[in-house]
């Protein structure tokens, strides 16, 4: 498993016509029907201004998925070590000895703050209460039992098992639980309506079916098959490289999901910036990049210049061995 292709550089685009998928499942060149492997996309920025360029800075967004083959984390993991600073996501606490920081469930005291109702005193101005917390917490669980959920059905592995985050090029770019939860309040958001609004945005989509992706049926099926994991890869294959769901959370109005965590790691770029490194990667999920790539382009004054693919699920059937008599 390695690169689907190499570069394919491009004139630059204004950001109307930047790339608007970062994630596509490719077919069998002599059997199309067949499925052969999802990919994710790596686009690459230049600055606009010539002597920046001339230096050599250059910024890569490296659209991730966040559970995919052994060898796909391999691939990545390896190809980080030519950046100067590799930026990443992880909602975690930052920590001040300048390790990696620790996912929120790996916290040793994850310290709720007290309520009026525990201790008789309101809450500190704008910050989160014990309920508020517990609902993030409550939230982050249910995404990661998710993703652990599809990984063991699919037969895949996680990122954060795969990625060495404490390699010394890596830079922390996102949010701590208590700022996540924090943004998320002050915006009037919660993993419950972002739930909500994911799921009757997926409805919709399904109704309307205008991205032809995987129906019940199909899913039904593969539940059935006897080669039921790879049946089922090819489905959700199916439904990551179609659908566009996520694109509601980074729209006019943004969320804290996506928006303002793009925030944060553009700023983090920036400083990089100003500290000279000139080779950077940003390892973001792939529903960051639409809007992260247009605020390269806007605020950055950057421009796009190419992308390559990278195959995160193998969808190949393997030649069953003859049995032995």
């Amino acid at each position: 498993m390695g690169v689907v292709g190499g570069w394919a550089t491009e004139e630059a685009k204004p950001a109307s016509e930047l790339p608007e998928k970062f994630i596509r499942m490719t077919m069998n060149p002599d059997r199309p029907r067949i499925p052969q492997s999802l990919d994710t996309s790596i686009i690459r920025f230049v600055p606009t201004d010539e002597k920046l360029a001339k230096a050599g800075v250059t910024v890569d967004l490296i659209g991730a998925i966040h559970i995919g083959d052994k060898a796909y984390f391999r691939k990545l993991d390896r190809s980080f070590r030519k950046y100067d600073a590799l930026l990443y996501e992880m909602v975690a606490e930052k920590d001040e000895t300048g390790a990696a920081p620790r996912r929120w469930k790996d916290r040793d005291q994850p310290s709720p703050k007290a309520t009026e109702a525990d201790t008789g005193k309101p809450d500190e101005a704008g910050e989160p209460s014990t309920s508020e917390e517990k609902g993030f917490e409550a939230g982050m669980t249910v995404i990661g039992g998710m993703q652990l959920g599809a990984k063991d059905m699919l037969g895949l592995s996680f990122q954060l098992d795969g990625i060495d985050y404490d390699a010394p090029n890596m830079v922390h770019a996102d949010m701590s639980p208590e700022e996540f939860a924090q943004k998320m309040k002050d915006r009037g958001e919660s993993f419950f309506t972002m739930f909500m609004q994911l799921f009757m945005e997926g409805l919709a989509q399904q109704r309307a079916n205008k991205q032809g992706g995987a129906n019940d049926f199909a899913l039904l099926f593969a539940f059935f098959s006897s080669n039921r994991e790879l049946a089922l890869k090819r489905v959700m294959a199916q439904q990551f490289a179609t659908t566009d769901i996520l694109d509601t959370l980074a729209g006019e109005k943004g969320s804290t999901i996506i928006t303002e965590r793009n925030l944060i790691a553009l700023e983090v770029l920036r400083g990089q910036l100003a500290k000279g490194k000139k080779r950077i990667g940003i390892f973001y999920g792939a529903g960051h990049i639409a809007d992260m790539s247009r605020r390269l382009v806007s605020d950055f004054g950057m421009k796009f210049t190419g992308e390559k693919w990278v195959e995160a699920w193998d969808l190949r059937s393997k030649p069953r061995r003859p049995n032995r008599k």
